[in-house]
């Protein structure tokens, strides 16, 4: 008897993740110099802080208790409560009313849970998601599993190219499809992979957009903020979600594993009423709830202050790394300007870096292969794009570089070995 496994199209579609390859590549050869795992720096983990909280949490045995036992699946009421006053507190001339915007939130085992969960809520095979171009490419994966047409719009210096999106919207009216328009994805603070942020002046717009154009139904706009929080000088604009004052378009997705600490794997989002019921729904098939501990342990260092404390750690830990990292291509490549050139963050873990489109940065290219041999590595810039970018093509010339896993030294000797391939190949 002949038989096998039969599995699902969602199964069939779910390959294997781009980020899957380029882990096993960094484990495998530990010699190389990584500039491409989206990891946090190894030594800004907040060990003291971690134990501080857990010691507070487990000295009392009812606190202990109730930290041990199940929570919800909307997870804890305090710390929502908590979540929606930093929310709040960020924008405090719109008067947002932490009580009523605690119910509409929901903690989620990291934000990459509730990215998957807002698809698995919208998206059907078939249907249609906008995304930046470049984007965050782990998305890109979840939604070819399953089965969306996503298309890009490019991007400038201020994110989103918001005349190219109303032209991308324009054009799948006037063809009938707006209809299957689901979801606008921006990754809007410091994005990755490209490290630039949405322009405040955009933001507003963006959301007006997604209204206009709801002509058949709400066209969600995903605000993606995993990064939020993480600008050098402290300074960001309010959120894209906090353009949405009727609260029914954008959903804001948030995390703590850049702002903290990766191993808690915790996250929230704020929901539109009509998205919440659902997506609690799908929550309870996946687990009943994220960790009742990891969520005593956040509101632990919220509550201390600690959590604000560790914040601002990173952000002069990542601003002196950016820095480094800009400072060695200008030392290394400057004078290739502009055949070579690289976004300047302002916040959070990336640089793009673009080359001459002769050279390939394809996985399995020659200048991948070149600078293995070399000793270092990146992500190859075109898992970031979909297939279909409107009005340009995906590029196969640039890079994403992360400056968090790397020592300065390691940093700047990376960029070397990275630089002296680029002018092997330029030349």
């Amino acid at each position: 008897m002949n038989s096998q496994t039969v599995l699902s199209q969602l199964g069939k579609n779910a390959g294997t993740p781009a980020i899957s390859d380029l882990m096993r590549l960094a484990f495998s050869r530990p010699e190389l110099i990584s500039l491409a795992a989206g990891f946090v720096d190894q030594n800004s983990l907040p060990v003291a802080n971690t134990e501080s909280a857990w010691r507070a949490i487990m000295a009392d045995s009812q606190s202990a208790k109730a930290a041990l036992q199940y929570g919800t699946t909307q997870g804890d009421p305090v710390l929502r409560y908590a979540l929606a006053q930093m929310l709040a507190d960020e924008c405090p001339h719109l008067k947002y009313n932490p009580g009523a915007l605690a119910e509409q939130l929901i903690i989620t085992t990291g934000s990459q849970q509730l990215l998957y969960l807002i698809a698995e809520a919208l998206v059907d095979p078939g249907d249609i998601v906008i995304t930046e171009a470049p984007t965050y490419f782990v998305f890109l994966d979840l939604l070819a599993a399953r089965g969306a047409e996503v298309i890009g719009v490019p991007i400038d210096e201020g994110g989103m190219s918001l005349g190219a999106l109303e032209q991308c919207l324009a054009k799948l009216e006037s063809e009938g499809r707006l209809s299957r328009v689901k979801l606008i994805y921006s990754v809007s603070e410091h994005s990755n992979p490209s490290g630039l942020s949405l322009a405040d002046d955009r933001r507003a717009p963006l959301v007006q957009l997604a209204k206009r154009f709801s002509t058949h139904h709400k066209i969600h706009i995903l605000d993606d903020a995993a990064y939020r929080g993480l600008a050098f000088d402290g300074k960001e604009p309010a959120s894209l979600w906090s353009h949405d004052r009727s609260s029914e378009f954008v959903i804001h997705a948030r995390t703590f594993s850049k702002t903290f600490s990766p191993g808690i794997k915790i996250g929230y989002g704020v929901l539109p009423e009509a998205l919440l019921q659902v997506v609690l729904g799908l929550k309870g098939h996946h687990d009943f709830g994220s960790s009742n501990l990891m969520q005593r342990l956040i509101l632990q260092v919220l509550e201390t202050g600690q959590y604000n404390g560790q914040v601002e750690r990173l952000r002069a830990i990542y601003k002196e790394k950016a820095e480094t990292a800009v400072r060695t291509m200008v030392e290394t490549m400057g004078d290739l300007h502009p055949k070579v050139r690289w976004t300047i963050p302002k916040g959070g873990l990336y640089v793009w870096l673009t080359v001459p489109e002769s050279i390939k940065t394809s996985r399995n290219g020659d200048f991948f292969a070149a600078c293995l041999d070399e000793g270092v590595f990146y992500v190859p810039g075109e898992y970031c794009f979909p297939h279909e970018v409107e009005g340009a093509m995906r590029a196969s010339h640039q890079m994403r570089i992360c400056y968090g896993v790397p020592s300065k030294d390691k940093i700047r000797e990376g960029i070397r070995r990275l630089a002296r391939v680029v002018r092997r190949f330029i030349d």
